[in-house]
């Protein structure tokens, strides 16, 4: 038999590596997110998570230090076995990256879709005075470099 004698400074130095790692935390959610959906599943479907480009950006004008301030994101569901997860949401220091994560079913009956397009609420509220520039994800092109819609939003109160 093996015994593991794992003391509390191993979960310290654990937590502190997740939190200096945004890009951990978000691996440790999609993990999280994907086995509590594969475990869920009583029909035995499979599910997975995407992420899809986002079509359009309602922005907002006015900016407060402190208040939250709802953009519109619009995308286009491709099938009947999309449905919306929750935004990809990455920041560092005033730039913030976006995209729409959603939960894909496997299943032999999806209807893909021509033009439905989803509309989600995406808030934001800023903690410093300045200008946060929103970097949207569109999608990857031909040549296979990630394109974004831009937004400055400038908070000046």
């Amino acid at each position: 038999m093996f015994f593991f004698n794992l003391d509390a400074t191993f979960f310290i130095n654990l937590n502190l590596k997740i939190k200096t790692n945004s890009n951990m935390k978000k691996i440790i959610s999609v993990v999280v997110i994907s086995f509590l959906l594969f475990s869920c599943s009583s029909e035995g479907d499979n599910y997975r998570i995407v992420t899809l480009p986002i079509a359009k950006v309602e922005p907002e004008t006015a900016f407060a230090k402190d208040s939250v301030t709802e953009i519109t994101v619009k995308y286009l569901r491709p099938s009947n076995c999309h449905f919306y997860e929750d935004f990809y949401y990455d920041r560092y220091e005033f730039t913030r990256v976006v995209a729409i994560y959603n939960v894909e079913m496997d299943r032999d009956d999806c209807q893909a879709f021509q033009n439905d397009t989803v509309s989600v609420p995406l808030k934001f509220k800023p903690s410093e005075l300045g200008t946060y520039v929103f970097k949207f994800w569109k999608g990857t092109n031909a040549s296979g470099e990630e394109e974004f819609y831009e937004l400055e939003a400038i908070v000046n109160h």
